[in-house]
């Protein structure tokens, strides 16, 4: 498939469309001052493009159930060339998990051929990927519209070359809003228009989200069950280390939130080169793929996991728990034979509470297993966190019921640091 578009782009210049260098410099001077003011959170969804994205007044409500915030930046009469010459500064700031680019027309009717586009939206992809090669980019097709319906022709011939060049590539999307704005006698339903018949209406931005919006909620679920959505957290681990290299011999605490909110933990445990390296929201099998990154350089001699409290909630069984903690154990034993391992036990919560009976049933199993090798131990912060009454003591926790307050670290400590100690 690649060869072939390949071949046809080679022979389907000329090019043209560029526009004028420093045409929309004013515009993306108030995305930038914009940005100043209120910074774009990193890691969200970006739309760039031409009008029909900065028309799109409901674009960040639309999606906001679906992939949460989302970035627009979207200037008028803009190609993707304007797209990519504009990347270093309103788009690979905010590293952004996955890219919305709708562009292209405008390039069309200045004079460029359908390889032209292609070979744009090839630029495009490369310069992204350079600084962001794990960003997914999703190309909405060049829309049909009653006022350029003469280029209707070159619009579809463009638009396949693009399908093409992302069938090729797993973290390409091609989200085809051309076929749901036809109507039956194959033209552009007027209704989708306003006034000029080429910028949208309210009905039209209504088919543009039925089309897209699938392909944006299933890359987010995807994402938000993959490891990979912790990326840029264990890269600024990385950075931290490059700076300040922790020595080896050293204890390292891994896991989720609870580990990630012990803002104190070095003073907590004085006398041990403690390294903490949590990251809110994580499960077992995350700290099961980072290992090597923010485990084994270390060298410790010690590592703490607690997690599992997350997986529990996604519905994780206990022999799932069980069933990843073994293989955490085996990654990190694989690489650090004499390293001593110990398990936090899932806590007990209040906003988790009716999981009760599944994680001590989790905790039961792994502290089984523990039994069966000297290098392995659980450490018990269930029992000690119950009241009188059997249920999960409040006044250990922030206003959530499930995050820990500083009355709940001060247990946590008590009940870990004898296990600190050298064996």
């Amino acid at each position: 498939m690649l060869a072939a578009w390949l071949v046809i782009l080679c022979t389907a210049m000329p090019v043209f469309g560029e526009t004028k260098q420093g045409r929309w410099d004013k515009e993306i001077k108030a995305f930038l001052e914009a940005d100043r003011a209120k910074a774009p959170k990193k890691n969200r969804t970006l739309f760039i493009g031409s009008s029909s994205i900065k028309r799109w007044e409901t674009l960040e409500q639309d999606f906001r159930s679906s992939v949460g915030t989302v970035i627009r930046r979207g200037f008028g009469g803009a190609g993707i060339q304007d797209a990519t010459r504009y990347a270093d500064r309103i788009i690979l700031p905010y590293k952004p998990r996955q890219i919305v680019l709708y562009a292209g027309g405008n390039e069309i009717r200045r004079g460029a051929s359908p390889g032209g586009i292609a070979t744009f939206f090839d630029v495009f992809v490369k310069r992204v990927r350079a600084e962001l090669p794990g960003t997914r980019i999703a190309f909405v097709s060049i829309k049909p519209s009653p006022k350029q319906w003469a280029n209707a022709a070159k619009i579809k011939q463009a638009n396949q070359l693009v399908r093409e060049y992302c069938s090729d590539d797993m973290r390409l999307d091609f989200i085809d809003v051309w076929t749901p704005m036809l109507g039956a006698d194959g033209k552009p339903k007027p209704e989708l228009y306003v006034a000029d018949q080429l910028h949208l209406s309210a009905v039209g931005y209504a088919v543009w989200k039925a089309a897209i919006k699938p392909v944006l909620a299933a890359n987010s679920r995807a994402y938000y069950s993959s490891p990979e959505r912790w990326e840029s957290t264990i890269a600024a681990f990385e950075e931290a280390d490059k700076k300040q290299p922790p020595a080896p011999g050293g204890i390292v605490f891994i896991g989720s939130s609870s580990i990630r909110g012990w803002k104190t933990m070095k003073q907590d445990f004085p006398g041990h080169p403690v390294i903490n390296r949590g990251f809110g929201g994580s499960e077992i099998i995350d700290s099961i793929h980072f290992a090597d990154r923010i485990v084994v350089p270390y060298k410790p001699s010690h590592v703490v996991l607690y997690a599992g409290d997350n997986d529990m909630s996604r519905g994780k069984s206990p022999e799932i728990i069980l069933a990843h903690f073994k293989q955490f154990v085996e990654t990190v034993s694989d690489k650090l034979p004499e390293a001593r391992i110990s398990f936090i036990t899932i806590k007990p919560s209040l906003s988790r509470w009716k999981l009760a009976g599944k994680m001590s049933e989790a905790n039961g199993m792994v502290r089984e297993f523990c039994k069966t090798n000297d290098r392995l131990e659980v450490i018990d912060i269930w029992e000690p966190m119950l009241g009188e009454d059997g249920k999960p003591r409040r006044e250990l926790f922030v206003g959530d019921g499930l995050h820990l307050n500083a009355k709940g670290y001060a247990l946590w400590t008590k009940v870990v640091a004898p296990h600190l100690a050298g064996r």
